[in-house]
């Protein structure tokens, strides 16, 4: 193989190890041969083109153009003419799945599904890094700079990991870029003959001893830097790039592929966008669910695997809820119509539960445990309308207290992390009591969480349900709907009661027409319970500044109550039936008259955190400043009592001064031909330049006198021949001087030729260890 030829090969396979990190953050390794197949058309087309002698810039020009007809080929060859040929339609179609690509990404977290969009990011970012590595290696000819693109496509993945980051993500890139490093010098070398190196003993490729320790030096700095990055940079936990989807007019939707994610995000969005709209002929109508999470690790609640045949495609109808008995129980079939907008796109179904039959197009699929309805395939929710038919179940508090306890089938409705059960026993026992019946036990955590327990609700609270998060809430009693779901759903399961959390939206705003509309404010979630006979039930732990009234059902049974759950006191309090206006309008209020942190559309003050962020720029900006300033006051005190050690001192700082003035300075000159350079670069005022000439005396006394004389004031002529140094110079002078001063780029270049010498010195301890200890004859 020729010297170009491995160096091409050798690329090519530092930018395949560049983007295996990405294999953690994604559900499967189905892109792997795609984004293979991306970097090897890369480097093919820039080696065809450098052996025809193309102009260097033609070369990573047509190395893009191949990579997005492969791209095309890989998401667009249905609606390309002969599979490749690029049409109107193959320009429309990659416009959409770069939009889907955004979407996916910055809603999933990891890790992703493989889905066409991020298929299309992850091969296209491949066939990237293959072109920024061989724009580095040929056409710049500085293979060091490979190491950019290498160090940063692993800087993403280790900032954006999730979890304990495995070392091999780190060992892969490392190799491919110290293998590119030694194959150039070994080529570069080779041009020049066989190496006269004394280790250059056995036959073949020429050693490269000096090359190979600058690369190993190199490549030493450039993986430190890889590793230190990460560590450094916040972890993207709410999508695998972060942000949040823009809704409306910003072109993005609102996607719900991980719900529990996105709730907060659409609680606090500045722009209450539309999600759906829809009439019923449901007297009361119930929430909307998206998603049901069942699986509660310690770290997050989250949906358990959906096992969803063909067998279960919604067309063929639905199974009957889990848990529901006909013959004891009345229900009634009512029906939704839906049309979901421009501004919102998910993978699951918004439905009321419990649907009995849907009308929808496309390859929807139901989960039997959960009656989540899934897309498979590309479908999505996404401008959509459809027809629900769901059953209105009757039954009220009487009934739930009479259901029998848990049956054996749902006990890994009850499963938590071990010790939980331990660490929320005192909460629970203030929540409930000596209470012993499920349903009065779930009725007085929730009146609990609404009223008794003092807590309240507000979206200042950060985002999480883990142990620690969940705990932390019930100490401060401040969350909203997400703690307070989440808790209550582990709550009940401690103490024996099935249960799990729910995802979607409230009932929505009442029209003139009689229609409903969500917006992206009315997004919830809400703990379900199972009662034998009836089913999940829908509690409702958040407070009634976001919710209005519980549902009766829910309320606990008192002496006197007429049966409904409803008390007779006139519904005093905020969970009354009975509130005059109606659970519609009970929203309405004004947040003082509620009492509430917040509410349904209540935002976050954007100000401090604005605040939090120009007082750490500002701290930043003032870094190198004040680093400078502490390098000047070590100096001083290491000089304090020495006349000459001070005249050094003030030499150095008058240094410093000239060069963060932008002049020019010439370590070889004399005190006097610094002083003639400097005043030809600038006229000196008649003040700089008494305090100039003092200085070159003091420093010419210091250096040259067989002793030298205290000089009063010596540091206060210098910080004020500094002043006016700085003082004459345009403003765009001094604010770099500011930024990046002369005393702060001495130390680094200092640490950096230490750090060099440290390397050398690693470098060559196995020939030292030789030359001690093997007999000079073996050597």
């Amino acid at each position: 193989m020729t010297r170009s030829g491995r160096l091409t090969t050798i690329s090519a396979l530092a930018a395949f190890l560049a983007i295996m990190p990405l294999l953690p953050l994604t559900d499967s390794d189905s892109w792997l041969i795609p984004a293979g197949i991306a970097i090897a058309l890369v480097a093919l087309t820039g080696a065809a083109l450098r052996r025809w002698q193309a102009p260097r810039g033609v070369v990573p020009l047509a190395q893009l153009g191949v990579a997005i007809l492969w791209l095309g080929l890989i998401v667009a060859a249905d609606v390309a003419w002969l599979g490749i040929v690029p049409t109107p339609s193959w320009f429309e179609r990659l416009g959409v799945v770069v939009g889907e690509g955004i979407d996916s990404m910055t809603q999933y977290a990891a890790p992703v599904p493989v889905e066409r969009g991020v298929l299309f990011f992850i091969v296209g970012g491949a066939a990237l890094v293959a072109i920024c590595v061989e724009i580095a290696v040929f056409a710049l000819r500085r293979v060091p700079l490979a190491g950019i693109p290498i160090g940063v496509m692993y800087a993403i993945a280790a900032a954006t990991a999730r979890e304990g980051w495995n070392w091999i993500w780190f060992v892969l890139p490392a190799i491919g870029f110290l293998s590119l490093l030694v194959t150039e010098g070994r080529n570069r070398v080779a041009a020049w003959g066989r190496s006269a190196s004394p280790s250059a003993r056995h036959p073949g490729l020429p050693q490269t001893d000096s090359l190979a320790r600058s690369g190993r030096r190199a490549g030493a700095v450039a993986l430190a830097a890889a590793v230190a990055l990460p560590a450094w940079l916040p972890a993207l936990t709410e999508g695998f790039i972060g942000g949040g989807g823009a809704g409306g007019g910003g072109g993005r939707t609102i996607r719900t592929d991980n719900p529990i994610v996105d709730l907060r995000r659409d609680l606090v969005r500045d722009d209450n966008v539309e999600i759906l709209r829809y009439t019923t002929t449901a007297e009361r109508p119930d929430y909307i669910r998206t998603t049901t999470l069942d699986v509660f690790n310690g770290e997050e609640w989250r949906a358990s695997q959906r096992n969803v045949p063909e067998s279960q495609r919604v067309r063929e109808g639905m199974p009957s809820p889990p848990g529901l008995s006909f013959v004891d129980t009345e229900v009634t079939e009512v029906t939704y119509d839906f049309e979901i907008t421009d501004n919102f796109g998910s993978r699951w179904l918004p439905l009321p539960y419990p649907a009995r039959a849907i009308d929808i197009d496309g390859d929807w699929r139901y989960d039997i445990g959960t009656l989540d309805v899934v897309a498979v395939g590309d479908e999505d929710v996404h401008l959509q309308s459809y027809r629900v038919t769901s059953l209105a179940v009757d039954f009220d508090a009487p009934t739930l207290r009479e259901a029998e306890p848990v049956i054996e089938e749902m006990q890994e409705m009850v499963q938590l992390p071990e010790g939980m059960r331990d660490q929320l026993a005192p909460y629970i026992e203030e929540a409930i009591g000596e209470l012993t019946n499920a349903h009065e036990q779930a009725a007085a955590m929730q009146a609990w969480f609404r009223s008794t327990g003092g807590f309240s609700y507000s979206l200042e609270r950060e985002p999480g349900t883990s142990t620690s998060h969940l705990i932390d809430f019930l100490d401060n009693r401040i969350g909203y709907c997400e703690q307070f779901a989440a808790t209550m759903a582990i709550m009940a399961r401690a103490i024996g009661i099935p249960a799990r959390v729910a995802v979607g939206f409230t009932p929505g705003e009442l029209q003139d027409d009689g229609s409903r509309i969500v917006r992206a404010h009315d997004s919830h979630a809400w703990p379900e319970l199972f009662f034998d006979g009836i089913g999940w039930v829908r509690f409702e732990p958040t407070p009634a500044t976001r919710t209005d009234a519980a549902p009766a059902w829910t309320l606990p049974i008192r002496p006197g109550d007429d049966g409904t759950g409803t008390p007779q006191d006139g519904g005093a309090n905020a969970d009354s039936a009975e509130n005059p206006l109606g659970p519609e309008r009970a929203g309405d209020l004004a947040l003082d008259d509620l009492g509430a942190l917040g509410g349904a559309t209540d935002q976050p003050s954007r100000w401090p955190a604005v605040a939090i962020a120009a007082a750490i720029l500002a701290i930043l900006l003032c870094v190198p400043r004040g680093v400078a300033q502490l390098i000047r006051m070590a100096r001083w005190r290491r000089a304090t009592g020495d006349p000459a050690a001070e005249a050094e001192a003030a030499w150095t700082d008058f240094r410093d001064a000239v060069r963060d003035a932008g002049l020019g300075w010439d370590t070889a000159a004399t005190p006097r031909g610094v002083l003639r350079l400097v005043d030809r670069q600038f006229t000196l005022s008649e003040d700089t330049s008494r305090l100039v000439w003092h200085l070159v005396r003091t420093i010419e006394r210091a250096r040259y006198a067989a002793s030298t004389d205290e000089v009063p004031g010596l540091r206060a002529d210098a910080q004020a021949l500094r002043a006016q140094l700085l003082g004459s110079r345009p403003r765009s002078q001094r604010i770099k001087a500011w930024l990046w001063p002369a005393a702060v780029r001495d130390v680094l270049t200092a640490g950096m030729a230490a750090a060099g010498e440290g390397l050398a010195w690693l470098d060559t301890a196995g020939e030292r260890l030789r030359t001690r200890f093997v007999p000079a004859g073996r050597r």
